[in-house]
């Protein structure tokens, strides 16, 4: 069960208790004055520790603010919404694998769980701070990696918001499998993956990311895109992730405009994906290629005006891997290209 706000509530610790004590002299009315104050002092910085929740599952609407402790898995129920408020800091602890602070195991045929702690979302989430009061989703530990915990992660829930988050060493920050949510204007860093989402079979929503004004910097992968999903990508610094930019993974349907995509293993990864729009990006400096064709992506891809970090269009080919190098893949059309970077793409300001 979840512990309440309520029975983490610190109050004052009151002083006179007798309501009669008989001051003297003036001094000695302001050394008592003192002692409240200094009392008083103690008792709200006491009140500053924050709330500490155990692995349960909240079923009513939930506000959580300052700051949070996290022991375990933590799940929104159907018809619940959690609001979070702008400056609230969430540390998850760093727990046994599949241990019995996980509400889902290997054994309970919950395909979608990850192993450490997670905040998984059936009903609804608001996290929505502000530029100047970011949430910040993180590990406790103090020495902290990737994959501390696991992951905000949605399961077939609609309407959701995730704006002005710092999220970092997670598993996969936010995660998605029958989602329908923005993520809008958040710093995502040091996450085995910032943002991945596919479409499932028997859930009711289907897969739709609107990916807005984040920066997704420092991670192992930046932003997967999965099965059958929907997503539109745009003004993102998706930039210096160990693997990938954007991975397009079997998605249906992927707009990724004036981001901009640079200096990760690989910019833009493709397989099975129909219908990616690849368009006014600046897609550069990637250790192997700018764009890659894996097996299975028999679709072209229409890439048209972006910048590749030059305008020798045989230096360009030969940091894309298309039907050139496999005769089965399908062909990057990256004609009409910027001449120079492009200034509106990635995050405004």
């Amino acid at each position: 069960m979840l512990v309440s706000s309520s029975s983490l509530h610190h109050s004052n610790t009151p002083v006179n208790r007798n309501g009669g004590l008989e001051l003297k002299t003036c001094k000695q009315s302001i050394t008592l004055i003192t002692a409240i104050l200094l009392i008083v002092t103690l008792s709200s910085c006491a009140g500053q520790k924050g709330k500490v929740i155990e692995r349960g599952t909240i079923k009513s609407d939930t506000t959580w603010s300052g700051e949070i402790l996290i022991k375990g898995d933590v799940e929104i129920a159907k018809g619940a919404t959690l609001t979070i408020t702008p400056d609230t800091v969430i540390r998850f602890v760093r727990i046994e694998p599949y241990g019995p602070a996980n509400l889902h195991g290997k054994e309970t045929g919950y395909n979608f769980a990850f192993e450490r702690a997670e905040l998984i979302v059936r009903g609804r989430l608001l996290a929505r701070g502000s530029k100047d009061n970011m949430i910040v989703f993180t590990s406790a530990e103090g020495s902290p990696h990737a994959g501390d915990w696991g992951a905000i992660n949605f399961q077939d829930s609609a309407d959701n918001i995730v704006e002005y988050c710092d999220i970092s060493y997670a598993d996969t920050g936010v995660h998605g499998h029958g989602v329908q949510t923005t993520v809008a204007n958040c710093y995502l860093h040091d996450n085995g993956v910032g943002i991945g989402f596919k479409d499932v079979p028997g859930y009711s929503t289907r897969g739709a990311m609107n990916i807005f004004n984040n920066r997704i910097i420092g991670n192992g992968g930046g932003v997967l895109c999965g099965k059958g999903t929907r997503s539109a990508i745009s003004h993102n610094d998706i930039n210096n992730n160990s693997i990938y930019g954007v991975f397009g993974k079997m998605a249906y349907s992927s707009n990724v405009k004036l981001n901009n995509i640079l200096g990760n293993e690989k910019g833009v990864i493709l397989y099975a994906t129909r219908g990616c729009r690849l368009s006014q990006n600046n897609i550069a400096d990637s250790v192997q290629y700018n764009v890659s064709m894996l097996e299975g992506q028999t679709w072209n891809v229409d890439a048209r005006q972006n910048w590749w970090g030059t305008k020798d269009k045989k230096k360009i080919k030969g940091l894309i891997w298309d039907k050139d190098e496999e005769s089965h893949l399908g062909r990057v059309d990256f004609s009409d290209l910027a001449s120079s970077p492009i200034k509106e793409a990635g995050v405004p300001g």
